[in-house]
């Protein structure tokens, strides 16, 4: 009677922990839901890029697309302005970036009415395929 007791305990321990195996692999491997065509960056030392990322979710996620913004103030209307910076015309033409996931501060979607989201639309008009 104690030995089946016993075993029916073990049982049920090797039951839970594969079910808190299976939810932490299943958090771990979620894929966030990723409704804007960009999304802002945050990285860890502050800087933000832009851009489509992809793989978000594993070690390594990818941004394509990547830009900077650039906020110009106009000295006399004191308006800001916003410049869309393509990382793939910089110094070293990538269209992509590899960025380590513990990079990574946080990520957020870019609308396409906010206007950030209104310079991406302009600049992307002005851009002519290669």
């Amino acid at each position: 009677m104690i030995r089946d007791l016993a075993i029916a305990a073990c049982g049920l321990l090797v039951v839970a922990l594969l079910a808190a195996l299976v939810r932490q692999n299943q958090r771990r491997f979620h894929k966030p839901l990723l409704t804007t065509r960009y999304q802002a960056v945050t990285l860890a030392n502050g800087d933000v890029l832009y851009g489509r990322i992809d793989h978000l979710g594993t070690d390594h996620p990818v941004l394509r697309d990547a830009f900077e913004l650039r906020t110009e103030l106009d000295p006399e209307s004191g308006r800001a302005t916003h410049a869309v910076v393509w990382r793939k015309h910089g110094p070293t033409g990538a269209d992509h970036l590899i960025l380590p996931a513990g990079s990574i501060g946080f990520v957020e979607p870019v609308r396409s009415d906010s206007p950030i989201g209104r310079a991406v639309d302009e600049a992307t008009r002005d851009e002519k395929p290669r």
